[in-house]
C-alpha cells in the first residue's frame, strides 16, 4: 500500500479546520472554563469545592463557586486573628515583659524572688529571633552586674492566671493537645512552651538486638523530666521518632523507629509543656550556673535574716514588632502565636482574655469591616478548633478589607509565597507562577483551604486578585491531591484570561 506524504495531509487538515464553522472550533482555555472543569472533577469524588475570586482594587467578583458554603477553615483562620491583631495594635507594636527583684541584697547575696510579669508575648525565649533567644542569659548577666553571686529565692510569674476556661481552645481535638504544634497558649509563654527531647542508644547497641540497657533520655532545658516511656520498633518502613505528651498524666510516650538500613544512634524532637514557668526556671538556673551565680537551696536560717524588702526593676524584655510576629505566624503557621495574638487582641478590645470573649471581639471586628458573621464564625485564633466555620467569600472579604487598612503591607508580606517560602515553599508551580501568588494555607483531616492574593501580569483590567479556595470532605486517595488542585487553579488565575 502506497503511503501518502505527511506534509500534504497536515496542510489539508489545517485547511479543513479553517473551513469549520466557528461554533465547532475548540475554544481557547480561560480561567472560568479551566476552573469549572477542575472543580467538577473534584466534586465527582464527593469533595466539596468552595471558591471565590474578586478584583483586589474594586472587590468586583470575577469567579464564584459555592462561595457561601460553610467549611472548616483550618489554619486560614490565622489570617483573621493576625489581621485583627494588626488592626488593634498596629504593625510597629512590641510586647514589653518587665522583670523585677523583690527582696533585699546583702553584699553578694540576694534574698527574695525574681518576678516576671506576663505580657502575652509569644516569642519570649524563642529560637526564631536573635533578640529573643538569650533571655535567660540576659537575666544572669543583669544579676551578675548587680554584684549578686548567690541567690536564695524563687522565680515567680505574675498575671499568668489562665482563667476558668482552661489551657486549650474550645473544639480542639483531644489528640491535638499532645503535640508540640498545639502547645497551650498560656498568658505567660516561654520558649514557645516546648522542650527539646533527645534520645540516645547505649554505646554498642544495634537496632536489631534486644536492648541490654535503657535508652538515654535528656530534656533541654533540664527541667524536672516527666515520666518518659520509649518503645523501639526495629522493623519500621522508615526511620524516625514520634513522641506525644499524654494529656492529663503528663507522661511522654515515644516510638523510635528504625530499619535494616537506618539505625540512628540519636534522635530528637520538641514536646509541649503545660507549665512554662517551670521551663523558664530551669533555663534561668542553667544560665546562672554558667555565669557563676549559685542559686542556694532553701535555708531557714538565711531566710529569717531581717531585711527591708524592696521591689526594683531588673530588666525588660522587648519582643519583635507585631509585623514580624505576624509574619512568622502566617509563614510557618504557628498555632501558639496565632492564639496569643488573637487573645491579645481580645484583651485589647474587651479588657478580658477568654475564648468566649474572643468570639465576641472577632464578631465585632468583622462587623466593623462590613463582613457578615454568617460568612465567618471564629472560635479560636489558630484554626485548630473544629467549631470554626468559614466560607470562601468570608475569607476573601477579610483579605480584601485588610488591603484598605494601614497595616496592609504587613499582612501581605506575612503570606507564604508559592514555590518560594513558608508552607507553600514546596508547591510545584511553574516558573511563570512562582512568586506571583501569596496565600495562607490550612489543613485538617479531610480539609484543605487557601486564601491570598494572585498577580495577573497580562491582565491590565484586573492585575491583582484576592481569592479563597476551600476543599472539604476530601477522599483519602483522590485523583488529584489538594495541592495539585491548588496548583492547577493557581496556573489558571495567573496566566489565563477570565472568560
Amino acid at each position: 500500500m502506497r503511503r501518502l506524504p505527511l506534509a500534504p495531509l497536515l496542510l489539508a487538515a489545517l485547511a479543513l479546520s479553517a473551513c469549520l464553522p466557528r461554533a465547532t472550533r475548540p475554544s481557547p482555555p480561560t480561567l472560568t472554563s479551566v476552573a469549572n472543569a477542575l472543580f467538577e472533577s473534584v466534586e465527582l469524588e464527593g469533595t466539596t469545592a468552595s471558591v471565590f475570586l474578586v478584583d483586589a482594587q474594586t472587590g468586583v467578583p470575577l469567579y464564584a463557586r459555592r462561595e457561601h458554603v460553610r467549611l472548616l477553615p483550618a489554619s486560614t483562620m490565622k489570617v483573621v486573628s493576625t489581621s485583627a491583631a494588626l488592626a488593634a495594635f498596629g504593625a510597629d507594636y512590641r510586647f514589653h515583659t518587665p522583670v523585677r527583684l523583690e527582696g533585699t541584697q546583702l553584699g553578694n547575696l540576694f534574698l527574695g524572688d525574681l518576678v516576671v510579669e506576663a505580657s502575652g508575648d509569644p516569642s519570649l525565649g524563642s529560637w526564631r529571633f536573635p533578640e529573643t533567644t538569650p533571655a535567660c542569659e540576659q537575666i544572669a548577666e543583669a544579676l551578675h552586674a548587680k554584684g549578686i553571686r548567690q541567690w536564695l529565692g524563687a522565680v515567680r510569674v505574675s498575671n499568668a492566671d489562665e482563667g476558668p476556661y482552661g489551657l486549650f481552645g474550645p473544639g480542639w481535638a483531644w489528640d491535638d493537645a499532645a503535640y508540640a504544634y498545639s502547645a497551650a497558649p498560656t498568658p505567660f509563654v516561654f520558649r514557645e512552651n516546648v522542650v527539646d527531647l533527645s534520645l540516645e542508644r547505649p554505646e554498642g547497641q544495634d537496632c536489631a538486638s534486644q536492648p541490654q540497657k535503657p535508652v538515654v533520655v535528656r530534656y533541654s532545658p533540664a527541667l524536672s523530666a516527666p515520666a518518659t516511656v520509649v518503645y523501639l520498633d526495629p522493623n519500621a518502613q522508615r526511620a524516625g521518632l514520634g513522641c506525644v505528651r499524654e494529656r492529663g498524666s503528663g507522661r511522654v510516650r515515644c516510638v523510635w523507629r528504625s530499619t535494616a538500613e537506618q539505625c540512628p544512634r540519636q534522635a530528637s524532637m520538641r514536646i509541649a509543656v503545660d507549665e512554662p514557668q517551670a521551663l523558664f526556671t530551669a533555663c534561668v538556673e542553667e544560665a546562672l550556673a554558667v555565669r557563676g551565680i549559685w542559686r542556694m537551696p532553701t535555708a531557714p536560717q538565711l531566710a529569717a535574716v531581717p531585711a527591708a524588702t524592696t521591689s526594683e526593676p531588673l530588666l525588660e524584655f522587648v519582643s519583635p514588632s507585631m509585623a514580624e510576629l505576624v509574619k512568622v505566624t502566617n509563614k510557618e503557621s504557628l498555632n501558639l502565636y496565632a492564639e496569643r495574638l488573637g487573645l491579645g487582641f481580645t484583651r485589647e478590645r474587651t479588657g478580658t482574655e477568654s475564648y468566649p470573649a474572643l468570639r465576641d471581639a472577632m464578631a465585632q471586628e468583622l462587623t466593623r469591616r462590613g463582613i457578615s458573621t454568617r460568612l465567618l464564625r471564629p472560635a479560636d485564633g489558630s484554626g485548630l478548633s473544629r467549631y470554626n466555620v468559614a466560607t470562601a467569600r468570608g475569607l476573601v472579604e477579610v483579605i480584601y478589607t485588610s488591603l484598605k487598612e494601614p497595616y496592609a503591607n504587613a499582612l501581605v508580606d506575612s503570606l507564604p509565597i508559592a514555590g518560594v517560602d513558608g508552607t507553600l515553599a514546596s508547591s510545584a508551580v511553574t516558573d511563570g507562577i512562582r512568586g506571583r501568588i501569596r496565600a495562607k494555607t490550612g489543613t485538617l483531616s479531610g480539609q484543605k483551604a487557601y486564601v491570598g492574593i494572585a498577580e495577573r501580569p497580562h491582565d491590565p483590567q484586573h492585575p491583582r486578585v484576592v481569592f479563597a479556595l476551600m476543599l472539604g470532605n476530601i477522599d483519602e486517595q483522590p485523583a488529584l491531591t489538594a495541592s495539585q488542585v491548588f496548583e492547577r487553579f493557581a496556573e489558571a488565575m495567573v496566566g489565563l484570561p477570565l472568560r
